[in-house]
């Protein structure tokens, strides 16, 4: 009988098939924090876009202009994603295959697995339906409670 704990090697990343989600995303915390704490840093904060400050504005840099140092920093967000989409079972991949960046899929998994009753319920429509995660995002949830 096979454990269905998504627990994997020191180098793998666990693997989340929408069950228990909290011990998941502790074990998936220790692993990107093992693979790189920078790596980690575009998980919470965002994919890092490099800037060049002109007049006292900044602006984005152009590719061609980017440092060693820049181009290391953009692949930080690169790493992430394929660390969170190696781990996800097709059907979690499906709520965040819109996301642009490591953190919105982060924000998404979070607000479907740990949000209000009212964003959580949808889940129980079976995955294989059309639903997609857009119309997840139009169901609105109560006020939190105070």
């Amino acid at each position: 009988m096979a454990n269905k704990e998504p627990k994997g090697a020191y180098n793998r990343e666990p693997i989340f098939d929408g069950e228990n989600y909290d011990y998941w995303k502790e074990c998936m915390t220790v692993h990107i924090l093992s693979v790189d704490m920078d790596v980690w840093d575009a998980v919470v904060n965002g994919r890092f876009q490099p800037q060049v400050v002109a007049d006292g504005v900044a602006q984005e840099k152009r590719k061609a202009d980017w440092s060693d140092d820049d181009k290391k920093k953009v692949q930080y967000d690169l790493k992430a994603q394929n660390i969170l989409i190696s781990s996800l079972g097709v059907n979690e991949y499906h709520f965040v295959s819109h996301c642009k960046t490591t953190k919105d899929m982060w924000d998404a998994l979070e607000t479907l697995h740990e949000g209000t009753n009212d964003v959580k319920n949808p889940k129980l429509i079976p995955l294989c339906s059309n639903i997609s995660f857009l119309a997840l995002k139009m169901v609105k949830p109560s006020p939190p409670c105070k």
